[in-house]
């Protein structure tokens, strides 16, 4: 049974503060392409306990089979979303299912040998007789090497998940039922995807039998280490585009900043990435940063004129960036929010692998409910309390 310290020590770390969304940047050298290398993968784990455990012609959870028998039942694009594979059941292999969620329609017969070859000889981590190799790293820097690194597009699992589907006020009419949430407006089709594939899987987990123990052991097992990455990778990325961010003075949807001189900014430049293959940031020491800028008369003068009354404020709009649960003087922008809204559903993927399957049965919903409820409004500047020295990049 799950003790209420570890409940408490789940929630809490779900709560925190220490951003890990990755803000808009013009320049596309920028992305982080390795954490969407990552993400390839992680969704690779899901894809092969569904058609483990239900068969490859089965199961309906992510790239199902389809067998038309006319032209007017065809899915579209055809043949790529037949999703027929030449593994046991049709199911795709691991480098069929990267070349498949790249947009690749998998016909041996009309591409290149070279490319089949090339694909058929990716390999998914861990799965060599020992276990072990090869590892997530060595299996994401293929993937890069291969430029599968980019945003996944969702449609290539789900095509009428459409952006349309999800905004309040649609430029155009989707034959498709709005997804729309007025308590959670922010969210995306990828997180919505992603949200739904982990509710089916971690359903598994909590009922699943002996015969299924193995599969979803290895692949929870796995997909916690891909996941512990893809955390880690954004926050470090977020880490690099607040550190300039709050240099901006830009009055504009991309990036709202606070104008801080750079020399009042305490971080600790080039960083080593805790990720293998990860770049350098910058560690920013946001508590001393922002009690340099309110002690600067002139930056805190700034300051006053966009509504800051306090050095808690700063902090917060640092520590807070994007969340829509924060009410401070200078309001982000829709893109800041949109990308807080998408680390909740990779930091919820965390703290779901990390989970018992007994405490998993324990908790059902209230894991979601807590994650992805009700939005809370306002907060209370009183005496101020002791932060962390700095937003770090552990995961």
């Amino acid at each position: 049974m799950i003790s209420v310290r570890g409940l408490l020590r789940l929630l809490l770390w779900l709560s925190t503060t220490c951003l890990l969304a990755v803000l808009p940047v013009p320049v596309a050298a920028e992305i982080n392409f390795l954490s969407h290398a990552h993400e390839r993968v992680f969704l690779w784990t899901r894809y092969d306990t569904f058609t483990q455990i239900e068969g490859a012609d089965k199961q309906k959870h992510m790239l199902p089979q389809h067998h038309p028998k006319n032209k007017k039942d065809k899915p579209w694009p055809y043949p790529r979303f037949a999703n027929i594979g030449d593994g046991e059941d049709g199911k795709f292999t691991f480098g069929q299912f990267q070349a498949r969620i790249q947009g690749i329609n998998w016909d041996p017969k009309r591409m290149l040998p070279e490319d089949v070859e090339k694909y058929n000889s990716l390999k998914a981590p861990w799965s060599n007789p020992d276990g072990k190799t090869p590892t997530v790293h060595e299996v994401a820097e293929q993937l890069m090497e291969l430029g599968f690194n980019k945003q996944l597009v969702v449609a290539e699992f789900d095509p009428t998940l459409t952006n349309e589907r999800f905004l309040e006020t649609p430029k155009k009419k989707s034959k498709y039922p709005s997804l729309y949430d007025v308590a959670d407006p922010y969210r995306s089709p990828y997180s919505y995807f992603i949200e739904w594939v982990e509710k089916q899987f971690h359903s598994y987990r909590a009922r699943g039998g002996r015969q299924q123990a193995a599969i979803l052991k290895k692949n929870n097992d796995l997909g916690r280490e891909i996941l512990n990455c893809i955390v880690t990778l954004r926050r470090e990325d977020l880490m690099k585009h607040l550190y300039t961010q709050m240099q901006d003075d830009l009055d504009d949807d991309l990036r709202r900043g606070l104008k801080i001189p750079k020399n009042l900014i305490v971080a600790k430049l080039e960083e080593p990435s805790l990720v293998p293959g990860g770049k350098p940031f910058p560690k920013l020491y946001i508590d001393q940063t922002m009690d340099n800028a309110w002690n600067d008369t002139a930056t805190r003068e700034r300051l006053k004129t966009k509504g800051f009354t306090s050095v808690d404020q700063l902090v917060d709009w640092a520590k807070e960036l994007g969340n829509p649960a924060i009410r401070l003087p200078q309001r982000w922008t829709k893109s800041n929010m949109s990308h807080f809204r998408s680390t909740k559903t990779w930091r919820s993927a965390l703290a779901k692998s990390r989970l018992s399957v007994d405490e998993r049965r324990q908790l059902g919903d209230l894991l979601e409910k807590w994650a992805f409820g009700p939005v809370r409004r306002g907060r209370s500047y009183g005496a101020r309390a002791r932060r962390a020295p700095c937003v770090s990049a552990c995961a």
